[in-house]
């Protein structure tokens, strides 16, 4: 038979690992939950900086677009006050935006942009055709979609003498597929996204999906998202 003080002494031994594995582990979860807190909060401010340019950014040119299609009109047309009043509410937007960000993010969706689109095109003589062939879409997705969408007319307006535009959605190979698409862009092979569309691409990412933008010689410009089909269930 084994000696009543060997087994205290293994018995304490046992426990003494057994108390070091768990403190190892809690260490090991510790550090853990200290990274994945850095890079929470490395994505918050990322997320804040990126809501800031899509928001703000957008109002603000967006006024300055209003602004000038006032002054083409302010030959005595009797819209005149209409569009100067329509620049005042986007500068109000903005300034709201500035003060509650998640609440602007909130009201951004894929058919709120869209429409809007479509009226704005409207407003400067353009064609702007939309065609959905998706039923229905998450929120999360929605507004992400909506700012692709938000993000494409702003670019066009700023870089394009654009005529003719389509915003499509559509599910291709199992994907949520979003094209938007204008003429009268600087003929070239290539483009250069900018800060926009990076930060198109890390939104995107952030639901598993890409985007891509290109210009061409015939003046088309083209910017699609993607993103994983089972979002629209």
């Amino acid at each position: 038979m084994s000696h009543p003080a060997y087994l205290a002494g293994a018995a304490g031994a046992g426990v003494l690992l057994a108390s070091l594995g768990v403190t190892l582990v809690l260490l090991l979860r510790l550090r853990r939950l200290r990274a994945e807190r850095e890079r929470a909060l490395t994505r918050a401010y990322e997320g804040f900086a990126r809501d800031m340019h899509d928001i703000v950014g957008h109002w603000l040119w967006l006024a300055s677009i209003k602004g000038e299609l006032a002054h083409r009109r302010a030959n005595g047309d009797a819209r005149l006050r209409e569009d100067l009043e329509e620049v005042l509410q986007a500068v109000r937007q903005a300034a709201h935006a500035v003060r509650n960000v998640s609440e602007a993010r909130h009201r951004l969706s894929f058919s709120g942009e869209a429409a809007r689109a479509r009226t704005l095109m409207e407003g400067f003589g353009a064609y702007c055709s939309v065609r959905v062939d998706v039923d229905e879409l998450p929120e999360v997705v929605s507004a992400t979609l909506g700012a692709v969408v938000r993000e494409g007319v702003t670019n066009m307006l700023r870089h394009s003498q654009v005529k003719r535009c389509a915003i499509e959605l559509v599910e291709h190979d199992g994907r949520l597929r979003l094209t938007v698409v204008n003429d009268g862009a600087p003929r070239r092979e290539t483009h250069s996204t900018g800060s926009g569309v990076d930060n198109l691409d890390h939104r995107v990412g952030e639901l598993g999906g890409t985007v891509r933008a290109a210009g061409g010689t015939d003046g088309w410009f083209t910017l699609i998202a993607e993103l994983p089909g089972n979002f629209s269930e």
